[in-house]
C-alpha cells in the first residue's frame, strides 16, 4: 500500500511538472488557444481528411491586428474556421518567443491537424499538400520571414 501511495504522489508530482513547464511555454500555449476554440470542419472530419498548411502571421500596425495568410495547402473550410476564432489566438505569444521587437516581419507557423483515421485519397502519392505547404497564393514563400515551431492538434474522428 505504501509503494502505491509512493508512485501516485511521484505522478502527481511530475504531472505538476510538466503542466508548469508548458504554461509557461509560448508555443504551448498557442497551441492550446488552439486546441481550446478550433471547432475541426465536420465535411472534413467525415471525409477523414487532416490539414497541413502553413499559416503566416504578420502584425499590421496600422489596424492594430495580426494579417493571416493560409498557404495554398489549406482546406477553405479549416481557413474560414481560423478566420472565425483569429481574435481568441494570440499571435504576441510567438513574437515574444522569437525575442522578435520588429512586428511587421512575418512569421511561418506550420500547422498538421492530424486525424486518427485518415483517407486514402489524403494519403496518395498525387496529393498536393506537401507541393503546396509553403505557397502563398500559387507563389512560394520568399523574403525576410521566421519560422516557428510546427504545432500538431489531433482530431479523433470515427
Amino acid at each position: 500500500m505504501k509503494k502505491s501511495l509512493i508512485i501516485a504522489l511521484i505522478l502527481i508530482s511530475f504531472h505538476g511538472i510538466v503542466y508548469s513547464q508548458e504554461a509557461n511555454n509560448p508555443g504551448a500555449k498557442l497551441q492550446s488557444s488552439f486546441v481550446t476554440h478550433l471547432r475541426y470542419p465536420k465535411d472534413l472530419e467525415k471525409a477523414s481528411i487532416p490539414s497541413f498548411f502553413a499559416l503566416k502571421v504578420q502584425h499590421n500596425e496600422k489596424a492594430k491586428q495580426y494579417n493571416l495568410e493560409f498557404s495554398d495547402s489549406a482546406d477553405p473550410l479549416i481557413i474560414k474556421e481560423i478566420l472565425r476564432i483569429r481574435e481568441k489566438l494570440d499571435f504576441d505569444l510567438v513574437y515574444n518567443d522569437l525575442n522578435i521587437e520588429q512586428r511587421d516581419i512575418p512569421i511561418i507557423i506550420p500547422i498538421e491537424i492530424r486525424l486518427a483515421k485518415v483517407s486514402k485519397e489524403f494519403s496518395a502519392p498525387k496529393n498536393r499538400i506537401s507541393q503546396n505547404l509553403i505557397n502563398f497564393q500559387g507563389k512560394q514563400a520568399v523574403g525576410e520571414f521566421y519560422f516557428y515551431a510546427p504545432l500538431v492538434l489531433l482530431v479523433v474522428n470515427d
